[in-house]
């Protein structure tokens, strides 16, 4: 008769493991709500209750860089963006009631933040993920008016800043160069923005029919699947630029139920490529392309009051 004794294993808790697993959903809940933020709050909700004036919400993309210039300047230490995240969660206490100033340091926070939320980035899967609960989300709130976000903005400033806490700091090398490809990025970065930007002046604003919203996120998935299936496809370059010719087709031919099935489509698919990039930059490199990123979203914001003007 065995000993029953050999049959009983200890089991073995594996600290290092819970961390890292503790550490990967945190960034992913950081990715989430830090995105959701600037889709909901920066992106469409200050635009809008500022009435995409220009020389109004200026200063907000200006002090965008220089917090990048001061977080690059003090090397994105964990400190600075804790406090950045304290200061957005602040600012959000007195949304919509923004002035000068606020967007100003508004605008500082974001800066010091995004860079180092996509370094911060481990895996494709991290972003999938992130990006799939961020465009669900957004899809479904972004009907609440702007005037009305201001739970909504405390709500994710809160748990951003809770979820910071728990990532994983530990520095890594990561030794990708800003080369000549990286401006077919920035092509889809200004097609997308600028698009974007004409839909939220447009009556036929797809995010704001609740008959599109399921439409929208299952449209969202399925560029995710596609992005995550074919992220190392050979012709990525010519499929995502041949998606948003049929977007902008659908658009000018006012065919809103393919371009809501085209459009969210193309978005997730070339968001994920980016990001797949951008995050095997080393900080320095991050930055720089980090400038890029808000001078073409200010170029795409640039195009859309033009045409909404004119046309």
């Amino acid at each position: 008769m065995k000993n029953s004794t050999n049959i009983i294993k200890p089991v073995s808790f594996n600290f290092t493991k819970a961390l890292e697993t503790s550490s990967f959903i945190a960034l992913i809940v950081l990715f989430f709500t830090e995105t959701s933020y600037y889709l909901l709050i920066l992106q469409t909700g200050v635009v809008e209750l500022y009435n995409s004036d220009i020389s109004k919400i200026w200063i907000t993309p200006l002090f965008g860089v220089l917090g990048m210039l001061v977080a690059f300047k003090l090397q994105y230490r964990y400190s600075l963006i804790i406090m950045a995240l304290i200061v957005q969660t602040i600012l959000m206490l007195f949304y919509p009631q923004f002035h000068t100033y606020s967007l100003a340091i508004l605008g500082v926070s974001s800066g010091v933040i995004a860079p180092y939320l996509i370094y911060q980035l481990r895996s494709i899967i991290q972003v999938i993920i992130g990006l799939g609960l961020a465009y669900t989300f957004s899809t479904f709130a972004i009907t609440i008016p702007a005037i009305h976000r201001g739970t909504l903005a405390i709500a994710l400033s809160l748990v951003a800043l809770i979820s910071v806490f728990f990532i994983d700091t530990t520095p890594r090398k990561k030794e990708s160069k800003v080369d000549k490809e990286y401006v077919i990025l920035f092509v889809w970065l200004l097609l997308d923005a600028t698009l974007f930007e004409i839909l939220s002046r447009s009556d036929e604003a797809i995010w704001r029919d609740d008959n599109f919203i399921v439409i929208i996120i299952l449209s969202h998935i399925i560029g995710l699947f596609l992005a995550y299936r074919f992220h190392n496809f050979r012709y990525n370059t010519i499929v995502i630029i041949g998606l948003f010719v049929l977007s902008y087709l659908f658009f000018i031919l006012h065919k809103q139920y393919l371009l809501a099935v085209i459009y969210p489509i193309v978005i997730s698919y070339y968001n994920v490529l980016v990001l797949k990039r951008f995050m095997l930059l080393s900080m320095r490199d991050l930055t720089l392309v980090s400038f890029s990123l808000w001078l073409t979203a200010g170029i795409g914001v640039a195009i859309s009051i033009f045409y909404t003007q004119f046309f």
